[in-house]
Parts: C-alpha cells; structure tokens; sequence
C-alpha cells in the first residue's frame, strides 16, 4: 500500500502513542546523516516510559533514552534520512520502504511480544543508564542525557559491581552494628578515581549516609585532577592525596579500606595499613602476585613439588596455582586477625585478567576455631615450602600465636 508522508508518520506516531512497539530496525541510510543503523525499542527507567534509540556509527552503538515526544521528533527525523523502517508491534508488524515521492507500507500478523520493558542492561544496577549522573558524565563514561557510550559499557558494569559489593558490605557492618549512618573510607592506589566518586555518589545520593572519604594515590598530577573534578562537580568530604600506602595516617579507624590492582606485595602493605588503622572491614582486588611463585619456584625440595609437581613442572599452571595460594593465604591471616573472609568473582579489569575480591569484616571468632584456623595457615605455609612477606608483617595481628 502506498502512503504519502504525512500518513507515514501518522502511522508510526500512532504505534508509538499506543506503546505497542515491540521493536524497529531503521536500515538503508541516505544522505550525510552520521549513523548507518538504529535500533528502537520501548523501556521502563524508573517507572518512567521511553524509547531507546541504538544508533550504530563505525561498529560503535549510542544509546538515547527519549521520552514521547522527543521519540516522536527523533522519527520524522529518521524519515528524512532512511529508506528502510521494520516495525514489530503487538498487534502487527509493517515494512516501510521509502521512494523518491512516497513510502510503500507492508503490513504482516504479529511475530513478537513484548517480553519486558525493563532496561536489560541496567534493571539490576545500582547507577541506571538512561539518569544523568554528574560524575559520569564528566568522566566521559555518560553522555548528556544518561546514555551510556559504548566503548565505556565495561567500566559502567565495573563501577555497579563494585557498588553492589559497597552495599552488601555496609547492610553487613550495620547489622553487626559496626557502623550507624556515618562512615569513613580509604581508596588506596585509586588512580582516576571512577569508583571513589560512584562511592561518593551514592553515599550521598542512594544511601543519604554523612561521610568522609580519602583517595590516596602516588601520581600527583592525577590526584590534582582528581580533586579539581571533585571542586567542580562540589563533591564535599571527599579528598585526594598523593602518597604512599606505608605512609598514610590521615584517618584512623576507618570503617572501609578500599584497594584496587595492588601489585605483588603492595597488597600484603595494604593489608598491614588496614589493621593499623583498624578498619572494620577490608576490600581487595590484588595483582600481579609474583613472590609465591619465586620463592616456590627455589625450593624444588618442598612438600608441593613432592606431591604435586604434576603442576609444579609446568610454569604456566604454577603461575596460575600460585596466584590462587597467595590470595588463599591472604583470606587466612585475615581470618586470623578476626576478619570473616569472602573470596569472591569481581569483574575483569580492564588491564589486567585478574578479577578476584578478598572482603573482610570484622567478626567475633571463638578462640578454638581461631586454633583451627591457625593450623591450617602453618601447614599450608609449610607445604608451599616459603616465608611470604605476609606473615611477617600480619602475624602481630594474629589473635593466635
């Protein structure tokens, strides 16, 4: 059937008054018109309708959230710029090709539902996509309008993720009545600081909570970056300092330390400074854990080359044994100090595969598991057949000799 423009866009405007898109591909780009494809589907954002437009430029997709009216705008603009409209509705589904004087229109039964409207990206995140959110923005991961660029997707997952961890970690401390509606956090090694402005924002914004919070990192210029966004964005009780984590005594007892791809033994240093300052609970992401691997590789005479040299003769799954040992024993001398340990899947970073998650709370432990416990680390020690710089500079804070 042929259709005139106007009828065209009537037809469309009415799919989308009625909210019986299921989806569109609009296909077969003509003119300078700076993207070669777009996807439309309908979603809910807070309860809020809207379209999301998936707008495809040189293998990069661009997200917009557009309410009805901009939605309705953003298709006669589409119009002018595209031969090819599939359309899938509830109720029908139609073809739209445009000629040189008007637009023949296909119309076909139903092939699709409507299945959900919640954002499948972001229906389980803690920061949604499709909000605008000051930091993001700035820091280049959101666009204007809360749409979320492409080549920054991971870093977006990456910051929900370590929010969800945040959460769970203060339900926890409240629970045990470690904290009230006050709290305190460390960020060691924080770099461009992406996650200690999520925390800031959602201790702020998401949990209402009074705060202080410190980024400590050894690049000066990053940290003179870092708290120039903070200035401008009036980020309040939040700090960037430039420094070692040896060195660091700004804030004592802190409620949560924080440390992210803390190569080798920096994050065994990190674990000391946290049970200086007698944080109640610990996160870390470590990397890079090279010592357990030296140090077992030289005794060849040990209990592990003995009995499991089935791996220990090849470097590759040694590296990989070793990695595993060090963060095992790290959980252990936590538990030691009276830490509740959970190793967890983080998310994968972004320069490096490592994506393994030590978190400790402060936990009363019984004086016989302690026992238990203590066994284990020496006989585990023992096995590996090495002194880690670890239990040297934890075992003071053993609640066990």
């Amino acid at each position: 059937m042929k259709y005139n423009r106007e009828n065209t866009e009537k037809l469309l405007q009415d799919i989308f008054q009625k909210k019986i898109l299921v989806k569109g591909v609009v296909s077969n780009m003509k003119g300078n018109y700076p993207y070669s494809k777009v996807n439309i589907k309908p979603l809910l954002i807070k309860n809020n309708f809207f379209f999301q437009f998936e707008q495809f430029q040189n293998n990069k997709a661009y997200h917009s959230n557009l309410n009805m009216e901009e939605s309705i705008e953003k298709l006669k603009e589409l119009l002018d710029n595209f031969k090819q409209f599939m359309i899938f509705t509830t109720e029908g589904d139609y073809q739209i090709l445009k000629g040189k004087n008007d637009f023949t229109v296909k119309e076909t039964k139903k092939t699709r539902e409507i299945t959900t409207l919640n954002h499948n990206k972001t229906k389980n995140y803690i920061l949604e996509e499709g909000t605008p959110i000051p930091f993001l923005i700035k820091l280049g991961v959101m666009g204007e309008k809360g749409e979320v660029f492409k080549d920054s997707y991971n870093k977006f997952r990456q910051i929900n993720k370590y929010l969800e961890f945040i959460d769970d970690t203060i339900k926890e401390l409240k629970n045990k009545n470690l904290i009230g509606d006050t709290i305190k956090v460390v960020d060691f090694g924080c770099g461009k600081s992406y996650l200690t402005f999520a925390l800031h924002y959602y201790l702020k914004n998401v949990k209402n909570m009074k705060f202080t919070i410190i980024g400590l990192d050894l690049k000066k210029d990053v940290m003179d970056y870092c708290n120039k966004v903070a200035r401008e964005l009036n980020c309040e009780n939040l700090e960037f300092l430039t420094g070692n984590i040896k060195d660091f005594d700004k804030m004592k007892d802190a409620d949560i330390i924080f440390s992210l791809h803390a190569c080798n033994n920096a994050t065994d240093y990190a674990l000391l400074k946290w049970l200086e300052l007698n944080a109640k609970a610990i996160l870390a992401v470590p990397c890079c854990q090279h010592e357990f691997n030296q140090k077992m590789s030289s005794n060849k005479n040990s209990e592990f080359f003995n009995i499991e040299n089935v791996i220990g003769k090849h470097g590759i799954l040694l590296e990989k044994f070793t990695s595993v040992a060090t963060d095992a024993f790290r959980a252990q001398a936590l538990e030691l100090c009276g830490f509740k340990t959970q190793v967890m899947e983080f998310i994968d970073m972004e320069h490096t595969p490592k994506n393994i998650l030590i978190r400790g709370i402060k936990d009363k432990v019984k004086p016989e598991t302690l026992e238990k416990k203590y066994i284990e680390y020496e006989t585990f020690k023992k096995f590996l057949g090495i002194e880690p710089i670890l239990d040297e500079l934890l075992k003071p804070y053993f609640l066990i000799k």
